[in-house]
């Protein structure tokens, strides 16, 4: 059995994918069985998701998902705030901190425990920033600087 933050995060992830395919709030209630609470928290979440990415976008057209402030993510409060104290300002910081073989886990920053590191680890899931083994040219352009600026074949 899931804990409450773990259950509200799943619901969340839910919410976001059904909200992507044109589901109304009302409907996205329903089908998850949702207190209106629990869809308001949702609600502002993805309304702050939503708006960072625009006002950024708005303001910077070259700009990526790695650009987007964790200050305006769909973090918890209190990690987003922990987060920004510790210096992490875009996602694109988190993807490189945890890239980083040299560094402990967001595990071992003071107040963030597994649960809250599964947290950011999702959201930068979601957003592709984690770094893994599908991530061909990542991998070839860490080897091989002078193929940064080419496209793969085929990709």
């Amino acid at each position: 059995m899931l804990s409450q933050p773990e259950q509200a995060i799943l619901n969340l992830e839910h919410a976001r994918s059904l909200r992507a395919a044109g589901l109304s709030y009302r409907d996205i209630r329903r089908q998850l069985g949702l207190s209106s609470s629990q869809l308001g928290h949702i609600r502002r979440a993805l309304k702050r998701e939503k708006a960072a990415g625009t006002r950024l976008r708005s303001t910077n057209r070259q700009a990526t998902d790695r650009d987007l402030p964790v200050s305006q993510s769909v973090l918890p409060p209190g990690l987003r705030q922990i987060l920004t104290a510790a210096g992490y300002r875009t996602l694109g910081d988190l993807a490189d901190r945890l890239a980083d073989p040299d560094l402990p886990g967001l595990e071992a920053m003071p107040g963030i425990g597994p649960h809250r590191a599964r947290l950011v680890k999702g959201v930068l899931d979601h957003f592709g920033l984690l770094p893994g083994p599908s991530d061909l040219q990542a991998e070839i352009e860490r080897i091989f600087p002078e193929f940064r600026d080419m496209p793969l074949a085929g990709g």
